[in-house]
């Protein structure tokens, strides 16, 4: 597990280029939505002196009559919010099938081979998706489990600190479940790419069976990426709060420090995909060279043309 972290660390550093392309994938899709919501936010407060303090902390009266005062628009905001983040998880979607060609091959960024595998891969992936969904249902279902346990072996009025450990039993359950899920699809994928799979069904039940036969690796790999945005969200938290002030200086520095954090996140999600491929590597050396030696020979030499 250590040895896949520390080349996926390389790997993303090394492909600065691949994690702007992302940072700039997630601000389009931000000002998307911020734009009309900062319309919205003019329109109510302009240039009044509520307006002026929007700079600093949180103001729940003024929030509270902002949203019934703009209930309709706040509607059409949120519907907004969700095409929006639907569209950025399929945007992703499509990257990522460049990104795991080009971290999985080690060489750096490269628009022909990024772009080109983006698109290649992309129609399968959608059809896994669709294949899992049946999948991402019964993770999410596992923690259904916990009350029925509770009810078979305490009956139908359990100690409160039974019900209390239960929901906190349920709660990571849906957490490791969801985490799961996206462990076996990534590996999904990963197969795809270094097999040239057609079938998604397959590439799932083979993402499946790899995910769990190295359960502790891959595992071990997501949570630790995983638990490291955390700390970085806490880290980052409190230079935000400290930053809310109504002063260019201050409002400057803000936007610096958030665009910073969401490249390290972008960062982050390279990393995770650089030691997964590596680590899928590790396992199927054979295999994994050969194929990325055809797609370097497909997907480079017309270029070269």
């Amino acid at each position: 597990m250590l040895s896949s972290l520390l080349k996926g660390i390389k790997l993303s550093l090394h492909n600065r280029r691949l994690i702007f392309v992302y940072y700039l994938a997630n601000l389009v899709f931000a000002l998307i939505v911020m734009v009309p919501f900062r319309s919205t936010l003019m329109s109510f407060a302009g240039n009044t002196l509520m307006g002026e303090k929007l700079a600093g902390r949180m103001d729940m009266d003024f929030a509270v009559e902002f949203i019934v005062r703009n209930s309709t628009t706040l509607g059409s905001l949120t519907f907004l919010l969700l095409v929006a983040a639907w569209l950025y998880w399929i945007f992703n979607l499509y990257l990522s099938g460049g990104a795991y060609v080009v971290l999985a091959s080690g060489e750096t960024y490269d628009p022909v081979r990024f772009w080109g595998n983006a698109g290649n891969y992309f129609g399968r992936f959608i059809r896994l998706f669709l294949w899992s969904i049946p999948l991402l249902v019964v993770f999410y279902c596992i923690q259904f489990v916990v009350p029925l346990v509770v009810r078979l072996v305490w009956g139908s009025d359990p100690y409160q600190s039974i019900l209390w450990w239960s929901r906190w039993v349920r709660v990571g359950l849906a957490y490791w479940g969801i985490l799961m899920y996206l462990i076996v699809f990534d590996y999904a994928r990963i197969f795809a790419i270094m097999t040239d799979e057609p079938g998604m069904g397959k590439a799932l039940r083979r993402g499946f069976r790899f995910s769990f036969k190295h359960v502790v690796t891959t595992f071990g790999i997501s949570l630790t990426l995983f638990a490291t945005g955390f700390l970085m969200l806490l880290v980052y938290n409190p230079l935000a709060d400290a930053l809310h002030a109504p002063n260019v200086f201050a409002i400057v520095a803000l936007l610096i420090v958030q665009q910073t954090y969401i490249f390290l996140r972008m960062a982050l999600r390279l990393t995770l995909y650089a030691s997964q491929a590596h680590l899928y590597q590790k396992h199927h050396p054979k295999r994994t060279e050969e194929k990325l030696d055809s797609i370097q020979s497909v997907v480079i030499q017309p270029a070269s043309e």
